[in-house]
């Protein structure tokens, strides 16, 4: 549809009324040419202003470690106050509809109050420049481009002034009153950058132009609501936009308001689920090809050799991928096929400008940051992205652990996001936002210690706080430790308190307990294949994470590097551990390496450092002496047991908290007393008489005969009979016994 003409700037109702009055501020005068609004006198919108700027541009970056403004500053020493005056105008509407997350208010005044300052004598800037200069913005994500690239948005906008200098005014003029005339305009522009672009364009005509500038956003609007008006037009880029203008006015009719891409109910409706925002990709070329690492560096890109492959479109589906690699690669073996699906898709559909790109040379790695859409080169024998690559290279050794872990994953394309946060500390200053929150993006330490234990968490267990604190230590040093003993002494209580008290945490988040049982099998631990119904009733199967996998995922989240995360595992020794942990042994001794699983053999595995794993063993179901030796030799192994610490003591401290009759310590001592130390296996823990019921005479009658005599004459089967048991073990004679002494 074409809107009706307008001699005026159109503007769209909504929270970015301001950004647009203060664009028109800017470009109605020089649109239209007339002198620019700052002063009311100088002509800035010329070819000749904005050939002098573009030329001092084109110089490059006299210093790389130096911030932007210094060098602008720098390059524009000298020139002319309409070149000048013209940078000014360009910062701002460079940065004008940014959002805070990529430029703080701050420094989008600051900016374009600096430039203002380079003039003789310094411009002062207007109010109404500053009222659209909000806070909030409307472009809001995945805008690094804007903050990476100015240099290059600088030059595209000066090439835009000389673009609209040389037309007609009858062109300006339909250029005013049709948007896609406007767009003419703009796209006829030398040397296209889409990012600036369809931000002008839409500050030009926002009733018409959407605040979204990334490809790969726009296609997922338009994909999501096509079918709100009869489906989709076409893929050109003219045809996304009429699609999405479609149907934005199809949901403002119905919200009754200009809608906001951007807000809760409607980005989780198009972003398509499971997008972590921004990646990072760790690149590699065949044989570490040494002259192409360096072109990358000098041309400013990155490339993938697709000489077999036929043509294939940015965006295209990972069926497609897979179906054209398998048939335009059968000279290669299975892993070099997958190896190439991967990295094909990543770089035409999952790769976004903005995504930090990485690969190492010589025990080095350079970071950059991906700027450009996919392009094939001109025989279509390579597929290429820009990029900026930045000038500090980092020796590998020097990263963290976990980077390094990542750095070592084998193939082409390698995502290695899990990391991203650790890889954005590598960049320097002047690449990251400028604003106060720029630390946000710094390196998230790894856990560096647990906290100490207190001696009020040792007294909420009537434990000492000295055993209690060696576990912890152990567990911090091992990663993994076995709580085993007799019943009732507390393993599966102590573990849940001691990771929860661990972890800090009072939503139990990073706190998971999974019990072991004979027939628990790895795909009901780690992952597996579970039957599944698809959308037309069919039964098909699905792989589904287990809890280990589940925990250890969220663990490596990016952001949570510091925070503990623990696994309890109840009964541990009731299941067939090595059936059940399967290539997971190497993982639980070799922390800093990692495996191929075998439910996913082309995704490497590694378990976090921050995840640690409490099982726990009751020795009266079976003994530890038989354990695998494999776990033994992984596991840190402490004994709870009635007669040594922490446990021993830990029922006459639990009574005398709560003022209660110590009988119940006396009798389980005089019972335990009753077993022969060989049968220490057998003793029994004080939970069973931490119970109200244990308070009573009736009640603790109860416990006898129903808890700890069945324990007893199935351990004495054959041994002593029933009447030797209730001599020895019965209650009656224990508190016989303890009267007379």
């Amino acid at each position: 549809m074409t809107p009706t003409p307008k001699t005026a700037m159109p503007r769209a109702l909504g929270i970015s009324q301001e950004i647009e009055d203060a664009a028109w501020f800017v470009l109605g005068p020089g649109l239209q040419g007339r002198p620019s609004a700052l002063d009311g006198s100088t002509l800035t919108w010329t070819s000749e202003a904005a050939a002098e700027l573009h030329d001092r541009l084109e110089r490059g970056v006299p210093d790389p470690k130096a911030p932007m403004m210094t060098n602008l500053r720098q390059n524009l020493q000298d020139a002319s106050r309409a070149a000048k005056q013209l940078a000014v105008e360009l910062l701002f509407l460079q940065s004008l509809p940014l959002a805070h997350e990529v430029k703080s208010l701050k420094v989008k005044r600051a900016r374009v109050a600096e430039a203002a300052s380079w003039l003789e004598p310094p411009l002062e800037l207007p109010e109404e420049l500053y009222k659209g200069m909000t806070d909030h913005g409307v472009i809001r994500d995945r805008t690094a481009e804007f903050n990476w690239t100015i240099w290059d948005h600088l030059k595209w906008l000066c090439r835009f002034v000389q673009h609209v200098d040389q037309q007609i005014p009858a062109a300006i003029s339909k250029a005013l009153k049709d948007p896609l005339k406007f767009h003419d305009l703009a796209a006829g522009t030398p040397g296209d950058q889409p990012a600036i672009r369809r931000s002008i364009e839409y500050l030009a005509w926002p009733s018409y132009f959407e605040p979204v500038v990334a490809d790969v956003e726009r296609q997922e609007i338009r994909d999501a609501f096509a079918s709100l008006v009869g489906g989709a037009k076409g893929d050109t880029d003219e045809d996304i936009t009429a699609d999405i203008q479609r149907i934005r006015l199809h949901l403002d009719e119905q919200a009754g308001q200009r809608i906001d891409w951007y807000a809760r109910q409607l980005v989780s409706q198009w972003r398509k689920v499971g997008d972590p925002g921004r990646r990072a990709w760790l690149l590699r070329t065949h044989s570490d090809n040494a002259e192409l690492l360096s072109a990358w560096q000098s041309e400013e890109k990155v490339t993938l050799d697709v000489e077999h492959l036929r043509l294939l479109d940015a965006g295209v589906t990972a069926g497609l991928v897979q179906h054209a690699v398998d048939e335009d690669y059968k000279h290669l073996g299975y892993v070099e096929r997958e190896d190439t699906k991967t990295a094909v898709f990543a770089i035409l559909s999952v790769m976004k400008p903005g995504d930090l790109v990485l690969y190492q040379n010589a025990g080095t790695v350079r970071v950059g940051v991906v700027l450009g859409e996919p392009e094939h080169n001109e025989d279509n024998r390579r597929i290429r992205r820009k990029v900026r690559w930045f000038d500090e290279a980092h020796t590998t050794t020097d990263l963290p652990r976990h980077v390094q872990r990542q750095l070592a994953t084998p193939g082409i394309i390698v995502d290695v996001t899990r990391v991203v946060q650790a890889l954005q500390a590598l960049l320097p200053a002047e690449a990251e936002p400028e604003d106060d929150d720029a630390g946000a993006a710094a390196v998230v330490p790894l856990q560096e210690g647990f906290r100490p234990l207190t001696p009020e968490f040792a007294d909420s267990l009537h434990m000492d706080l000295e055993p209690l604190q060696e576990i912890a230590e152990l567990l911090e040093e091992n990663r993994q430790l076995v709580l085993y003993g007799p019943p009732g002494t507390g393993k599966t209580y102590l573990a849940k308190h001691l990771a929860a008290e661990l972890a800090d945490d009072s939503t139990d988040e990073r706190v998971k307990l999974v019990q072991f049982h004979p027939s628990y099998a790895y795909e009901d631990f780690f992952e597996g294949y579970r039957p599944d119904k698809t959308d037309e009733g069919q039964v098909s199967f699905k792989l589904v994470a287990g809890p280990l996998r589940r925990l250890a995922e969220e663990a490596a989240k990016p952001g949570n590097e510091k925070k503990p995360y623990f696994l309890i595992i109840d009964e541990m020794n009731r299941a067939n551990l090595a059936k059940v942990f399967g290539e997971l042994y190497f993982l639980l001794e070799y922390r800093d390496d990692r495996i191929y699983l075998q439910y996913s053999p082309n995704e490497p595995f590694t378990l976090p450092d921050n995840l640690y794993i409490i099982g726990t063993m009751n020795t009266a179901d079976r003994s530890i002496a038989m354990m695998d030796a494999a776990i033994r030799r992984r596991f840190a192994f402490i004994e709870l047991h009635p007669q040594t610490e922490p446990v021993k003591g830990s029922l006459l401290r639990f009574l005398q908290a709560r003022q209660l009759d110590a009988t119940p310590a006396l009798l389980l001592d005089a019972l335990n007393a009753a077993i022969d130390e060989w049968d220490r296996d057998l003793m029994i823990g004080p939970s069973y008489f931490m119970k109200p019921a244990a308070q009573t005479p009736a009640g603790l009658r109860r416990i006898w005969k129903y808890e700890l005599m069945p324990l007893l004459e199935e351990h004495y089967h054959g041994q002593l009979t029933r009447a030797q048991l209730e001599e020895r073990f019965g209650l009656d004679q224990l508190l016989g016994r303890l009267a007379a002494s």
